[in-house]
């Protein structure tokens, strides 16, 4: 059964990046010559073609600690016609009667073949005749005419590369079965006498101490078929393994392995796009299909982004030590740090030449030291003498470290984006629909990920493309920002002064918007502030003006209030050095809350924001308060956008009834009581109940009973009991208990009920 998303217009531009504004028409009219808001899209009709990777820059899959493969299918189990259906990838389907172990040891599979038993290692090279589609060829395991080495023991183990729905072996001499006919070889008696087939599937859980934990699934002491045929109840199996019961030579022409269904993970990675330039990311929307029971499968779809175009980082043991010991034997031996920087003869740059010779491969600095050296120099000359993948192997085998992920000029990959990011695929060019990409921009370089899993070899999720937003140019160079104070009292309204220090070139587009996430909905709003960089300023004061009525003062106006932020328009900010504050009230209901900031262009709505990085904005001192911070200004430092709050064990706080008296008599005034709390330095659901007793303690009724987490949450009573019946004037007890991992909290008041 397909569970489907139907219905698209046709596209007729095959590799297209569509552009949705142009300068005449979606943009500013103040906006630089040049500005556009993209759609990108990969896969689906009119996209880039999944197996192109999309992006400009190939796909570096690190395989191992020493090992990268240029692929978009790490491990070869993706199928990029699935059903026969264009432009869709699922995870790969089995044929039934193709051998999955041909091709397990190549470098797209990744697989391999081996033996644990030293005394056997010099089989290994006779391993690949096994599954090499050839029935005159074969692993030959016998007895030297001086004695030799004997078959028992023999141990064979197979990393499929991937995990299958494995349900059938086989395997035979040459000349055994008729569908491998080798008649110059009169070798079908030469089989295997006594086996036993083990195998795992891949899982952690099915490990133990590192070590695989076998399963047997198949045992004959005393085999008398030449052809060996195994069927067993389809299961998942990554790595599997045969072992010889007997002491008799024998010979494996054909080893073949079957399965059945879907893979249950498979990984799709696109190529890297690159942009030209930092740009800003907007929304990100796929089209995902299912079949089989939808219960059973899933997908997860990743982003991350870059400042230089390769996310691996290449790694050569460096000149000094990490701070790290080994020992081997009774020596201690220093670990040294894995650089990630070329060797000073391969610079041709003197001066760069000179900082790796006399700093960064000084074996008289710290290791740690020397890594932190680099990583703090300008990202120019830093790319000028990063290791790439060319360098690394002209080194010596003893020379060359570990292959990683960059995670200095690369995020990690994102968290799995919500199913807010499933469209119809008529929404794929859609700007604006979808989820916000979380992946920190403006970036330059851009990378996605999809992850399939199902439960059931006959359950699957496809992908029929996905696309996201691109703006070039960026809003601003950057944007800092910091927030005063930064310490407040639990769950009380603090005034909060936030400031935006703006660094920008003629090239950047400006913006007119800015958004604070906040923890609560925000009280009011203060005095909003433009500093330009001439020293002239512009000012509103929004000081009692009710925010549910969106004021507006002097170009400045209030767009947008919500339960976890507000959205500031004012006078477009363009230039260097400008500075906007706002002041506004909230509370903090966590320790450590981050207030993080974006700026936005009115253009697009809130489609696309950039993100302010913390530091020192500017001196934010005012009456009473002075600005801690006496760093130069400009400086980053990311506990500049976080308040924390005193260490308490309270959880529960702000437990009221508004009003304490509310007259349920059906003229629409004063109707129900909100009895609200708020919940602080809770992180994860927690248990939360809810309920009104009369003064006798007789329960009249369960108002609430759910999960929660930190937050300010009205419930509200309409002065009914369980039953639906009004209950009598009087007074009535609310009780609020929460069920935290150090045990229950627990909060009452009164509320009045009047006619």
């Amino acid at each position: 059964m397909l569970h489907s998303q139907t219905g698209r217009k046709d596209r007729t531009n095959a590799l297209r990046v569509l552009l949705l504004f142009s300068v005449l028409g979606g943009l500013s009219a103040q906006a630089p010559v040049g500005a556009q808001l993209e759609v990108v899209q990969l896969g689906g009709e009119g996209g880039l073609s999944w197996e192109s990777g999309g992006g400009e820059i190939p796909a570096t899959v690190i395989l191992d600690p020493a090992t990268v493969d240029k692929s978009n299918a790490p491990g070869g189990v993706i199928d990029f016609a699935p059903f026969e259906r264009a432009h869709w990838i699922f995870p790969q389907q089995a044929d039934t009667t193709d051998n999955i172990l041909i091709g397990v040891n190549s470098k797209e599979r990744g697989g391999s073949v081996i033996t644990p038993i030293p005394s056997f290692r010099f089989l290994e090279a006779d391993f690949p005749q096994m599954f090499d589609d050839d029935g005159n060829t074969a692993l030959a395991v016998k007895s030297s005419g001086t004695g030799g080495t004997g078959a028992f023991g023999l141990l064979i183990e197979f990393d499929l590369g991937a995990i299958f729905g494995v349900n059938r072996f086989k395997f035979f001499p040459r000349n055994a079965d008729p569908a491998f006919p080798a008649p110059d070889f009169q070798s079908q008696d030469d089989f295997l006498k006594g086996y036993e087939i083990f195998v795992n599937d891949g899982q952690p859980e099915s490990r133990r101490e590192g070590s695989l934990i076998w399963e047997t699934v198949a045992f004959e002491g005393q085999n008398q078929e030449a052809v060996v045929d195994v069927r067993i109840p389809t299961r998942f199996v990554r790595f599997l393994r045969l072992k010889s019961l007997t002491a008799a030579d024998f010979e494996i022409a054909e080893f073949q392995v079957f399965s059945e269904g879907f893979v249950p993970q498979a990984v799709y990675i696109s190529n890297v796009f690159d942009f030209g330039d930092r740009a800003l990311l907007g929304r990100l929307r796929w089209v995902e299909e299912q079949v089989g029971d939808p219960t059973r499968s899933r997908v997860q779809v990743r982003t991350r982004t870059g400042d230089d175009p390769q996310p691996v980082e290449f790694t050569r043991v460096g000149k000094q030590s990490s701070g790290r010991v080994e020992q081997r034997g009774d020596t201690v031996f220093d670990i040294p740090i894995d650089a990630p920087w070329k060797k000073a003869e391969d610079v041709e740059d003197s001066e760069l030449n000179s900082l790796i010779a006399n700093v960064l491969d000084n074996e008289e600095m710290d290791g740690r030291e020397a890594l932190l050296t680099f990583g703090q120099l300008p990202f120019v000359q830093r790319a000028q003498i990063t290791l790439d993948e060319a360098d690394y192997n002209k080194l010596a085998s003893d020379q060359k470290s570990v292959i990683r992920q960059d995670l200095t000029n690369w995020s990690p990959w994102s968290p799995p984006y919500s199913p807010e990011g499933i469209v119809a695929p008529d929404q794929l060019q859609v700007q604006g629909s979808g989820t916000l990409i979380v992946s920190p921009s403006p970036r330059r370089y851009f990378q996605v990920m999809v992850e399939f899993f199902n439960a059931e070899v006959d359950a699957a999720t496809g992908i029929g493309g996905v696309a996201w937003d691109v703006f070039r140019p960026v809003f601003a160079d950057s944007l800092i920002a910091e927030i005063l104070p930064r310490t407040a009292v639990l769950g009380q309204a603090t005034r909060f002064t936030y400031g935006v220090l703006v660094k920008s070139t003629s090239q950047n587009a400006g913006f007119d918007r800015f958004e604070i996430s906040t923890p609560l909905r925000t009280a009011s709003i203060g005095q909003v502030a433009i500093r330009r960089a001439d020293g002239t300023a512009e000012t509103a004061d929004f000081s009692g003006a009710s925010l549910a009525a969106f004021p507006e003062q002097n170009g400045f106006k209030v767009v947008a209030v919500r339960d976890d932020g507000f959205v500031m328009a004012f006078p477009r900010i363009a230039e260097d050095g400008a500075l906007l504050t706002l002041e506004f009230e909230n509370a903090v209901l966590r320790l450590g809350t981050r207030f993080a900031g974006r700026a936005l262009n009115a253009d697009n709505d809130e489609v696309l924001g950039q993100v302010v990085l913390a530091g020192n904005a500017a001196d934010l001192s005012r009456e009473g308060m002075d600005d801690p911070d006496r760093r130069g200004v400009g400086t980053l430092d990311p506990e500049n956008l976080f308040v924390n709050v005193p260490i308490t064990d309270e959880l529960l706080v702000n437990v009221a009834a508004v009003p304490d008296v509310f007259t349920p008599n059906g003229d629409g005034v004063n109707e129900r009581a909100a009895i609200t709390y708020d919940i602080t330095n809770i992180a994860h659901p927690t248990q939360v109940r809810l309920r009104i007793y009369d003064l006798s303690g007789r329960l009249i009724r369960n108002l609430y009973e759910g999960l929660d987490m930190s937050g300010r949450f009205p419930r509200f009573w309409d002065g009914r009991d369980d039953g639906d019946d009004a209950v009598p004037p009087g007074h009535y007890i609310f009780s609020v208990a929460l069920d935290a991992g150090t045990g229950q909290e627990r909060r009452v008041g009164v509320v009045g009920v009047a006619y």
